[in-house]
């Protein structure tokens, strides 16, 4: 285990300087920055994840990314917005490994009498999911990471605000401006009729 070797003590130091620490090897360095923002990333992963035990999975998961990838961290001073932003790619990983290996038991006349999950619908469904995924690659990076924020990990403007590194009125302005290009998108394709007011 390595030793801290700061002025004052790990709790006194400031994330930057935790940071430098654990990059030259002090281990208590990397562990006080994980006690310091273990609980956020258990947060923003427990939108996601409900498993408890899956949860604590990923907690170390994120954190053993982040420490593996520490030297590419740019700004030092802004570990705690990188290491939510771990954790959520975290959470989508884990949600789409999930939904490849995992189907909901359903009883065998779940469906019964419901003509409307014909061929027709199921086509429909296609044609919806692949506009939204079209609709998503035509955004920004940021306004895609937001709204992925929002739908699959359940983040607020607040905890937006804080994996993207702006401010939270900024974070409310990139969140509504992404749901309306996004709208916009699917009414290009007919999916979607415009907002009243838009043409």
């Amino acid at each position: 285990m390595g030793r801290w070797q700061g002025a004052g003590t790990l709790t006194e130091a400031d994330d930057a300087t935790l940071v430098h620490a654990a990059r030259d090897g002090d281990e208590a360095a990397f562990g006080e920055l994980y006690r310091r923002h273990e609980g956020a990333v258990r947060r923003a992963l427990s939108d996601n994840v409900h498993d408890p035990e899956r949860t604590r999975e990923l907690v170390q998961e994120s954190f053993y990314r982040a420490y593996s990838r520490l030297h590419l961290l740019r700004d030092v001073a802004r570990f705690r917005p990188w290491v939510l932003q771990i954790a959520r790619n975290a959470a989508i990983d884990d949600l789409r490994a999930r939904s490849r290996v995992q189907l909901e038991p359903m009883e065998d006349d779940a469906f019964a009498g419901d003509e409307s999950e014909g061929p027709e619908s199921t086509a429909e469904l296609e044609v919806l999911a692949a506009a939204v995924a079209e609709g998503m690659a035509h955004l920004s990076a940021r306004d895609a990471a937001a709204i992925s924020m929002v739908v699959h990990l359940g983040f607020g403007p607040d905890e937006v605000a804080a994996a993207l590194g702006i401010t939270y009125g900024n974070a409310k302005v990139v969140l509504h401006r992404a749901r309306q290009r996004l709208r916009d998108a699917l009414v290009r394709q007919e999916l979607l009729s415009p907002a009243p007011g838009r043409s």
